[in-house]
């Protein structure tokens, strides 16, 4: 017989029971989105003329992130982005701590990552339940490569019409179907696209559609995108723009044949952006079937900027091969990157805003109620692990400087539309590249050629070096740069690989100091291949 007492307890079980169901249902799915060396302008929501409607209306029904920065290179961006933490503290490649998937998984989320890993290990021993993808920093659109996997096994099912962009678009689409048969638990999803990363490699008749529209040369295609950017509210009207780069020829000082390749290249690079988008617009639409889009936050953004080095050209050419074969491997070279980052200066690898300023949106009809709005608050990749944390706990994740919690901050606020700012400075460092900046300041360094200063507030897009007239900051800053070097790393000294000695790149500086891009030629035997419609 029941006691007096039970149906209370009873009672008081069902409750607690349906509380706890109440509260798993709100906690949202999450994916997070990354393109490989995507520029700030690329996507239409950004400034770009290329067609990306899928991304341009989770933009428009979300948040654009503009003022974003990753680290200026894939391994330190993926590292921060997916621990919290400066990329000195884990390790080159997360080799120490926790990573993101990690901690959701503690907290009962079902975690997947598809596409590129390019960290330590194997994502399967870091926390995530499912993997479709390959190890390494690049690969093979069409023929993939030997370190492709599908959880621990090898995978070498690439067919005819194998394309890994859409390989991971219908893995991450049959990735949210059966986690929403887990009605348990809320799923993380890490869709790490390698696009539109090297080789420059889409579907040939893609690649048609944009043929012949680059013709115009990229002082006219980063021109119209800040014009663009003005018009969106992202880029603010009167601000000083960069100078034109020193080591960047003129498009009219091209050959015909020179334009005809550069107008592949950027041609080829267009075609893989639009189809990452249509891969995402096949992943939100297997949130809907799923019933699952309304409490999904997806989060969208690049590991740094576009690639301006062009460095196997010579070798593609002396083999007949052109920017999209199936076997090439170009690069997008600095005038179409000189394009892709406007309106910033500098590129990959660099730590001035070209090479760490990414384009992200943040999308989640349930927890963002005023949208299509634009933030300029600063925000680093190290921000993002104790955000989605947060998101999972509904608690706030703990900070400090011991290295004890995360070195970012949670930017939930923003997605709420409520004030927040920025309590430490953001810091950077890749190869003998580096930075500080504050709320108010930049102190930044390309190719060791030592410290530039600009004055945020006025002077964004660091157009005007004011280390000359204020070295008292240049000091201040500096030593707050080196005691976060010594904590991170562990190292009192700051002897980095120099990239003037590098066998993987060059100098880049655009006032004199970086190598001046040469564009490669058509060869008159293989101009039919992509033919130019000229009507």
């Amino acid at each position: 017989m029941y006691k007096k007492s039970e149906p209370l307890l009873l009672l008081l079980v069902i409750l607690f029971c349906w509380s706890s169901v109440g509260q798993e249902s709100t906690r949202p799915n999450i994916i997070l989105i990354v393109a490989d060396d995507l520029g700030y302008s690329d996507l239409g929501c950004y400034g770009s003329e290329i067609k990306t409607p899928h991304l341009d209306n989770l933009a428009a029904n979300g948040v654009r992130l503009a003022n974003m920065n990753n680290a200026g290179m894939c391994v330190i961006s993926r590292s921060s982005m997916l621990t919290g933490k400066w990329w000195p503290e884990t390790g080159y490649g997360i080799k120490k701590g926790e990573n993101l998937a990690e901690m959701l998984k503690k907290r009962n989320y079902h975690t997947g990552i598809i596409g590129k890993w390019h960290l330590a290990g194997n994502p399967m021993e870091k926390g995530f339940d499912y993997f479709f993808g390959f190890l390494g920093g690049y690969s093979s659109y069409f023929e993939g490569s030997p370190d492709y996997r599908l959880n621990h096994e090898p995978f070498s099912d690439f067919g005819e019409n194998f394309y890994s962009t859409d390989a991971f678009s219908e893995h991450a689409a049959s990735f949210i179907k059966q986690s929403s048969k887990l009605k348990d638990k809320p799923f993380f999803l890490y869709l790490s696209y390698q696009a539109p990363h090297n080789p420059l490699q889409a579907p040939k008749e893609e690649i048609m559609k944009y043929r012949g529209q680059y013709l115009q040369g990229w002082e006219n295609i980063r021109d119209a995108r800040i014009r663009k950017q003005k018009h969106l509210g992202i880029v603010e009207k009167q601000v000083p723009l960069p100078a034109y780069p020193k080591n960047l020829p003129l498009w009219e000082t091209l050959s015909p044949s020179q334009k005809e390749l550069e107008d592949l290249r950027m041609s080829v690079f267009a075609a893989m952006v639009e189809h990452m988008d249509s891969g995402i617009g096949k992943v939100i639409t297997a949130l809907e079937e799923t019933d699952v889009l309304n409490n999904t936050l997806i989060l969208f953004l690049s590991d740094n900027g576009t690639d301006s080095f062009s460095v196997m050209d010579d070798e593609m050419l002396k083999k007949n091969l052109l920017p999209g074969d199936v076997g090439s491997n170009y690069q997008p070279g600095t005038g179409w990157a000189y394009a892709s980052v406007a309106p910033n200066r500098l590129y990959k690898i660099s730590q001035h805003n070209g090479g760490i300023k990414t384009g992200a949106i943040a999308f989640w009809p349930k927890g963002i109620l005023k949208t299509n709005r634009t933030n300029q608050q600063p925000l680093h990749v190290v921000d993002i692990a104790p955000t989605l944390l947060e998101l999972a706990t509904q608690e706030e994740p703990k900070r400090d400087k011991e290295n004890m919690g995360f070195s970012g901050q949670s930017f939930i606020k923003i997605l709420e539309n409520k004030s927040w700012q920025r309590n430490e400075p953001m810091f950077f460092q890749f190869m003998d590249n580096r930075a500080i900046r504050t709320n108010n300041w930049g102190l930044v360094e390309v190719d060791g050629n030592g410290w530039e200063l600009y004055d945020l507030k006025k002077d964004p897009l660091e157009t005007h070096d004011l280390a000359s007239k204020h070295p008292d900051m240049v000091n201040k800053l500096e030593k707050k740069w080196m005691s976060w070097w010594k904590l991170t790393s562990n190292n009192n000294d700051y002897t980095p690989e120099s990239t003037h000695e590098s066998p993987h790149y060059k100098p880049q500086g655009d006032r004199g100091s970086g190598e001046t891009y040469v564009p490669s030629a058509m060869p008159h035997s293989l101009k039919q291949k992509y033919p130019i419609n000229k009507n």
